[in-house]
């Protein structure tokens, strides 16, 4: 009856409630008085009942409870079933945007930071409906209440931390960009909410960032957003500018000066690039392969810029060095494989000069097939500390080479001939590894891709159903092997009889020597042939015993993978060829940014310091008055539609001046004009000699040795530019 009365919303239903109540000594929190399936008490049940947002049964329910002693019990009563485990009242007041009544719970001693974390709030990938991050707080923000936001942190009785966490270590901004969906409205809100939070905090914590507090999985917001793929979220945060001056320092684009339409922009890059020291938003980016608009993400700046600036200062020169270097390995070691010797007992003796060449290069084949083991073993332990979902098929396919090598040294000293057999796929598939090459080039990038994408989705699909359709047919053999004390009548539709044969003439097809007569091997084999029509089915109707019968399982057979698999594989791959041709720039425009990225993986962290692209910058002043110095990025941009926007200048006079960087001097500077972008590069080493190389990465990229000698006088900015100087002597003439 207590419930029918709420969810009538009639005061008058309760009279002498309280009277009730008194007389029998109990409170409104008794399961007598609680819904046995969910465990939600009258309170979260009025307020789901509101007629024109308003429940009159609720002042009444809560003055009850207050002059029964249990009104903070009362109104933090959490819903206990699995479904809405952790709800409260205030939990519902603001789902329904009832802001009196969220102040009158509040005021009544509501927990604002109560967690409801049931199956219902849980992401929808895992079964739940809507995640909001559990927290009052976080629910008014993912539903967009900015003022009861100002509520929930500005009441005098109760303030909401922004900084609590969730159970996933969520904040609320982690929060709104998981409910993040790309749509512009969505965007709007979100982008304008994200920002109220963030400054808020900001003032309310001065030496709190909350955009810099990581969850339970290691990630930022950003990250998160990257890793999401909410576009519309990560182009907000990466390119913030905030008027506030209190919270300046919470910008991440600077404008650096500004002529006309003409301005100068400086993007803090932290989190962006952090040249290897932990994972960065970028290396998220281009090895979440899970996103489908990554490539759309890639092309936000100041990312895309980012990452021409890098190609630039080392990837190209790099890149190419290692295209030759890989070719020189694989012909040494076809060369090795062509001339073993072809007749002893390996390991063969080296006496003449051909043979210690032999020994050469079976030692850097050898080298090699170690250094690939070792480093795809860290590139895969490594891969899977970031949590990042790669494409590791050609990371493996270098695996499985190095394997072969190894396995082939261990058998040639082992003195087993059959080390030909292993060094053959080996050799094979050392060659077919140079697809990765490929990705240098847009034109043969995009088919490689083709290649790939039908290797292991179409004919794996095939080869699937093809298997099954052969141990179909296969299998009747197989069971006239196995039954041979009762061969069934199938099993005798497959029986050849030998016609010159007295041994089983009689019993045949019953008889033990004819079923031996013809292997099961040979029999798969007949079966492929029949599939790519090379077949003979005279040779299969020959000595059956029911030819017709067997004329018939071979039609059908011939009808289901001769007809209908090969034709639709056929099909299946012209539609992955059709897919990839109309987002060929885009795919390749990911491998490009992959490439990238796995030559700068590549080297070591004192290298990738030297190769950083970028200018240490003060951009102003930190909430306590220091210098606020980052690692920024420039973009000199023009936009016609924008003119004296100077909020935030940090030089009055136009212009790069000019500046003594040294270890700081960026590499990269875009100007970007509706949608062309060229990038100005100071130089590239582009004459790095094979005395100096040294090959160091996971993906076959050669790096300068001298670079990283820890004993160098000077630092390794200042030795490489000496050793770029005395190349470019040598080029010129200048050194004798």
């Amino acid at each position: 009856m207590l419930f029918d009365a709420v969810s009538r919303a009639d005061p008058s239903s309760l009279d002498g409630l309280l009277q009730y109540l008194q007389a029998q000594d109990k409170r409104l929190t008794d399961e007598e008085f609680r819904e046995l399936s969910t465990g939600k008490t009258c309170l979260p049940k009025a307020l789901l009942n509101l007629y024109g947002g308003k429940n009159d049964t609720i002042p009444l329910l809560v003055d009850i409870a207050e002059q029964m002693g249990n009104l903070r019990e009362f109104i933090n009563t959490p819903f206990r079933d699995v479904y809405y485990r952790g709800q409260t009242a205030l939990h519902i007041a603001i789902e329904r945007r009832c802001k009196q009544y969220a102040e009158l719970l509040v005021e009544k001693g509501a927990d604002v930071h109560a967690q409801a974390r049931g199956r219902f709030f849980q992401p929808r990938d895992e079964g739940g409906y809507f995640y909001f991050g559990e927290l009052p707080l976080s629910l008014a923000a993912c539903t967009n209440q900015p003022d009861m936001v100002h509520y929930l942190t500005e009441n005098s009785h109760k303030k909401a931390d922004l900084r609590r966490q969730d159970s996933r270590g969520n904040t609320v901004l982690h929060a709104l960009v998981h409910i993040a969906d790309n749509t512009r409205d969505n965007t709007r809100f979100l982008t304008k909410m994200y920002d109220l939070l963030l400054i808020k905090c900001a003032k309310v914590y001065p030496d709190c960032n909350l955009e810099e507090v990581l969850n339970n999985d290691g990630m930022s917001p950003l990250m998160m957003a990257a890793k999401l793929g909410k576009i519309g979220v990560f182009q907000h945060i990466i390119r913030r500018e905030i008027k506030d001056e209190e919270a300046r320092h919470l910008c991440r684009k600077f404008k650096d000066w500004a002529y006309g339409p003409v301005y100068s922009s400086l993007y803090d890059l932290s989190s962006l690039d952090t040249c290897g020291e932990e994972v960065s938003v970028l290396e998220i980016l281009v090895y979440n392969s899970r996103i489908e608009n990554c490539h759309e993400m890639l092309a936000v700046e100041p990312i895309n810029e980012l990452l021409r600036a890098k190609w630039q200062k080392f990837g190209a020169v790099t890149f190419y060095i290692s295209v030759v270097s890989y070719l020189i390995t694989m012909i040494i070691f076809t060369l090795v494989a062509y001339y073993r010797p072809s007749e002893g007992t390996p390991p063969y003796p080296y006496v003449t000069t051909g043979d210690k060449l032999r020994l050469a290069g079976e030692i850097i084949t050898f080298a090699s097939g170690v250094f690939f083991f070792l480093t795809n073993v860290s590139y895969f332990s490594l891969s899977l500390s970031l949590s990042l979902s790669l494409s590791l098929s050609l990371s493996l396919s270098v695996f499985i080479y190095s394997v072969l090598v190894l396995v082939t040294a261990a058998l040639y000293l082992s003195g087993i001939q059959a080390y030909v057999s292993v060094m053959v796929f080996a050799l094979v598939l050392g060659w077919m590894n140079t697809l990765y090459f490929t990705r240098g080039l847009k034109l043969t990038g995009t088919y490689s891709i083709m290649i790939q994408k039908i290797l292991f989705k179409d004919l794996f699909r095939f080869l699937l159903v093809y298997v099954l359709f052969m141990i179909g047919y296969a299998s009747v053999y197989l069971l006239f092997v196995v039954l041979f004390s009762s061969p069934s009548a199938l099993v005798s539709l497959l029986t050849v009889c030998p016609t010159n044969s007295t041994i089983c003439a009689v019993d045949c097809p019953a008889s033990l020597h004819c079923r031996d007569t013809v292997a099961f091997s040979v029999f798969l084999l007949d079966l492929f042939k029949l599939t790519i029509g090379t077949g003979d089915l005279d040779d299969l109707l020959q000595g059956a015993q029911y030819p017709a019968v067997f004329l018939i399982l071979v039609v059908t057979y011939i009808i289901l993978t001769f007809v209908l698999l090969l034709n639709m594989l056929i099909a299946l791959m012209g539609e992955t060829v059709s897919q990839v041709s109309k987002e060929s720039k885009k795919i390749w425009k990911l491998q490009w940014a992959t490439t990238i990225l796995d030559i700068e993986r590549s080297f070591p962290v004192c290298l990738r310091r030297s190769f950083r692209v970028g200018e240490m910058v003060t951009v102003g002043k930190n909430w306590d008055g220091t210098p606020d110095k980052r690692w920024c990025f420039r973009v000199d941009e023009v936009k016609w539609s924008h003119w004296n926007q100077n909020l935030g200048i940090i030089n009055e006079d136009p212009g790069q001046k000019e500046l003594n960087h040294n270890e700081n001097a960026q590499t990269g500077k875009g100007l970007r004009r509706g949608g062309l972008h060229t990038v100005n590069t100071h130089w590239t080493p582009a004459s790095l000699l094979p005395s100096f190389i040294t090959v160091l990465s996971p993906s076959w990229f050669i790096t300068p040795s001298l670079l990283c000698d820890p004993f160098m006088i000077d630092g390794p900015i200042e030795t490489w530019k000496k050793t770029k100087i005395f190349f470019e002597s040598i080029l010129t003439g200048g050194v004798n």
